[in-house]
């Protein structure tokens, strides 16, 4: 049931003609007896009435919206018939009169609650003179706006707005509003009004001026702003009662979506759901999809494709849990439309439900995006070997060689630094390591204790067909003496020597393991400068191993080595921040520090992986990688055969391409690889299932979301279709409708 009418319309001014027309109209309403309210009889209308009634409601067709007109329909009595004339006369009287009778009219009318001699009321105390007022706004040179605003007699009687005074609270409340819809300044705006206490719908009329004939100007946005804040304030506490009840029922909404949601997870858990229909209308629009060129949004794509998705919307919709998902977001819409229309709302299905229209590029972006399996989120894939974190050669330094007492000495000689290019040589072979063996051992007996630490590298390695142990050891040791000797002596390879000790004392090369050593040596060589020094200190704080835990001054030291060019550093610091498990999560520094350290096949997985990442999502880029790392990084085989075998929106689908990087990485013990191998068309099924599991899911939050959106300022706003048909009615002057700015709206 409607709670509240409120019709707008403006008095013109210019000629003589229209001035008479509103004298006229005023002194017309002031004075009709048949106006007054007096006991009717309950006979049904006379013929005259009828008669009267048909030529009105011809030339007002919009009083068929009346109230009043909805009292008689029901009840076509005399009374009624009576009600419904003075109420037409009333609202369109305008037409006939001029402002200076319309005032009187509302200062006088039979049923006027008189304040004094008459019934019109201002925010001021003092008295007035009805003659003055109704000249002055007769001559007014501007727009002079008319408001009738109207209850039914219950709602009047039940909220207290059965008397003049308490409407005169409600406008001086509001008339701040009306002046900013109005747009006219408050010092500058006037305003009259009265109380008509009727038997059905008590009202009251307003009038609005500016004392400025060039200000005033009100748009229909601006009389449905007016309208709201009446209703709000009248309606106050009944709208607080429907706020609550909206509430109750959206939880009620959520509770229903998450135990769809659960059921659903469960039934696809245990491969309960099928739809073979689904499954194939999905994999014709990822094929569409994949071949369409230009932007993958519903209002660009061609008609074919439109009805895929049109047609794949339908099918979700008629899901039974999805279709009582709706029917309680249409109950909650007609609970709203119920407080200011009088007429039940129908709603069309959902799938052709306007409101509903972004659900079909969130299917666009589903299918375009078919998820992945995801079973090797919880393996831990390898991480960068041991030598690569370690310097492999000590770099030379530009000193003179350094005599001990004893026979050690250091001297990065010819046959050193070309047995070195040999050893870490990937294309090197047998033969060449044992020429690198021969090279080495011809300065070994001389003490350069490079050479001693070198080759007994060489020996605990397979390089040369097989490991010699115990050469190896020895060779360590006299190393690890030699380097122990010269330490102390040394000027510019101090930081270097104190890290080499630093690290065998870590390895136990030539020595048992002594971590508290190793660590001592490394701070002395990274107070020094050393960063390789540094980066094994900084990972220390990190992890708290073998020093006290300070995550932050280790990111601190590791990031001061990267940003001095160390790129193990970067690899380490832009890993950690991928992974954001030590530290927050940062994909941005992470892209920036992988990026300066892609030295390495691990640094190009790691950018591939981060390529992959919802924020930072670049398959081609995430392609690119993998691809420069495959033939040595299994995990990078791997993903490019799952990307190649599902196919995305960036790189299309090539089954050769999948077969190929799988059947690599699986040969070389990848078990998921395999996996998907030996399963292939199963792991096809749960792409499908993955994406059908999210259209529903999103779907029912785009159901239940929908209200959390539309109340979350806690008012009612009204449809815009409802107030597109509000605005069709047009004004009964026979005014073009770009100069009329008349509206009634029901609340």
């Amino acid at each position: 049931m409607s709670l509240l009418i409120v019709t707008s319309r403006y008095l013109k001014s210019g000629t003589a003609k229209t001035k008479s027309q509103r004298k006229n109209y005023t002194k017309y309403i002031a004075t009709r007896e048949s106006v007054e309210v007096r006991e009717q009889s309950k006979k049904y209308s006379t013929e005259n009435q009828k008669k009267l009634l048909n030529e009105l409601l011809n030339d007002f067709p919009e009083s068929k919206k009346y109230l009043e007109f909805e009292d008689y329909k029901n009840n076509p009595t005399a009374e009624n018939a009576s009600e419904l004339i003075s109420i037409i006369i009333e609202r369109n009287a305008d037409v006939i009169g001029n402002r200076q009778n319309f005032v009187g009219y509302m200062a006088m009318r039979p049923g006027v609650e008189k304040r004094g001699e008459h019934g019109l009321f201002n925010e001021s105390n003092e008295p007035i003179v009805l003659d003055q007022v109704a000249e002055e706004v007769a001559n007014h040179p501007g727009n002079v706006w008319s408001h009738v605003v109207s209850l039914r007699r219950e709602d009047a009687i039940r909220l207290g707005y059965d008397n003049s005074d308490r409407w005169r609270e409600l406008v001086m409340r509001h008339i701040a509003d009306i002046a900013e819809q109005t747009i006219i300044p408050l010092c500058n705006l006037k305003w009259y009004g009265a109380f008509h206490d009727t038997t059905h719908h008590p009202h009251i009329h307003l009038i609005v001026y500016s004392t400025n004939s060039k200000q005033g100007f009100l748009t229909k946005q601006g009389i449905d702003k007016i309208r709201s804040v009446f209703a709000n304030d009248i309606f106050h506490d009944e709208l607080q009662s429907i706020y609550q009840e909206q509430t109750l029922r959206r939880d009620e909404l959520k509770m229903e979506s998450k135990k769809y949601v659960e059921q659903l997870v469960k039934q696809i858990a245990e491969n309960h759901f099928h739809n073979a229909n689904l499954e194939n209308l999905i994999l014709t629009l990822k094929n569409q999809l994949d071949n369409t060129k230009g932007k993958k949004v519903y209002g660009y794509l061609k008609p074919e494709v439109k009805k895929t998705v049109d047609e794949i919307f339908r099918i979700l919709s008629q899901e039974k849990n999805i279709s009582e998902l709706y029917e309680k977001w249409c109950e909650l819409e007609r609970q709203k439309y119920k407080t200011y229309t009088q007429k039940e709302k129908e709603f069309p299905l959902l799938w052709e439900n306007k409101v509903f229209q972004p659900v079909r590029n969130m299917i666009i972006q589903q299918v375009l995006q078919m998820q992945f399996p995801a079973e090797e989120m919880s393996v831990v894939e390898p991480e960068l070997p041991e030598h690569f974190v370690e310097m492999e050669i000590l770099p030379q330094i530009d000193e003179e060689p350094i005599d001990s007492e004893n026979q050690y000495y250091l001297k990065w000689s010819d046959n050193y630094k070309t047995a070195c290019k040999i050893i870490y040589d990937k294309q090197s072979k047998t033969e060449d390591f044992q020429k690198a063996e021969q090279l080495l051992l011809s300065e070994t007996k001389s003490g350069n204790v490079l050479v001693m630490f070198e080759l007994g590298k060489l020996y605990t390695s397979e390089k040369l067909g097989k490991k010699d142990v115990e050469k190896s050891v020895a060779l360590y040791q006299e190393a690890l003496q030699g380097f122990l000797l010269i330490e102390p002596k040394s000027k510019k390879i101090k930081p270097l020597l104190q890290y080499q000790i630093g690290r065998m004392y870590m390895k136990g090369l030539g020595t048992d393991v002594d971590m508290p050593k190793a660590i001592t040596y490394f701070q002395q060589s990274a107070a020094h400068g050393n960063v390789y020094a540094k980066r094994i200190i900084a990972l220390e704080y990190i992890s708290g191993e073998f020093l006290e835990q300070d995550v932050d001054k280790g990111i601190f030291v590791l990031t001061e080595c990267a940003d001095s060019g160390d790129t193990l550093s970067c690899y380490k610091l832009g890993k950690l921040y991928l992974d954001g498990k030590i530290t927050t999560q940062n994909l941005d520094k992470a892209e920036k520090y992988l990026i300066a350290a892609d030295e390495n096949e691990y640094a190009f997985y790691a950018l591939g992986k981060l390529y992959l990442t919802e924020e930072k999502r670049d398959v081609q880029c995430a392609v690119s990688y993998f691809e420069k790392c495959s033939n040595m990084n299994t995990w990078a085989s791997y993903w490019l055969g799952k990307i190649y075998l599902f196919g995305c929106e960036e790189v299309p689908q090539n089954r050769e391409k999948a077969l190929q990087f799988l059947t690599f990485s699986a040969e070389r013990g990848n078990g998921y690889a395999q996996n998907i191998l030996d399963n292939m068309e199963q792991y096809q099924s749960e792409m499908l299932t993955n994406t059908i599991f999210s259209l529903f899911v999103n779907l029912s939050r785009c159901l239940s979301e929908d209200y959390n959106q539309k109340f979350q300022s806690g008012r009612i706003s009204v449809d815009k279709k409802l107030r597109r048909m509000m605005q069709e009615k047009k004004q009964a002057l026979g005014m073009k409708e770009e100069r009329t700015q008349t509206q009634e709206q029901s609340y």
